[in-house]
């Protein structure tokens, strides 16, 4: 007997998160849009008391492609990839690669300070990190009696 609980909303959101990567990795890719499709990329998001650290997955793209914009309670990383011009010889047999631009914006569950935040980018991967904020921690207030 287990006398560990069950959290049914996270295990929805898991699923729900499961899902939709499912649904972005191959209907979406066959939509027929103009253009390019639309691309997200993966992030992972780590809390280490002091600072939050966020990694996301940019493959193709360098820094100049890529734009970060943090506040005091998310960040958003946008970026652009032009679409290559055809080749004037041969035609594509298969034509996977992403192009054009993303944005996502990651949510903060606590104020972190923007001007402190520093970004580095090395063999595809964008990791920012964000300090947090010194948040008061409020206090214990004594009941007066008369």
């Amino acid at each position: 007997m287990s006398l560990m609980r069950k959290d049914p909303w996270r295990e929805l959101a898991v699923f729900r998160d499961g899902v939709n990567r499912i649904f972005d990795e191959t209907v979406c890719r066959r939509l027929p849009f103009p253009g390019c499709i639309e691309w997200k990329p993966y992030v992972d998001v780590v809390d280490e008391d002091d600072q939050f650290v966020v990694k996301a997955d940019v493959p193709g793209y360098g820094p100049e492609n890529i734009e970060i914009k943090v506040t005091e309670n998310a960040v958003t990383i946008k970026g652009e990839l032009k679409e290559e011009k055809e080749a004037k010889e041969g035609l594509y047999q298969i034509r996977e690669r992403n192009c054009g631009s993303f944005s996502r914006t990651i949510p903060l569950s606590v104020e972190v300070k923007p001007e402190e935040s520093k970004a580095s980018f090395k063999n595809g991967v964008l990791q920012i990190v964000l300090p947090k904020a010194d948040v008061p921690k409020g206090r214990t207030l004594e009941i007066e009696t008369e």
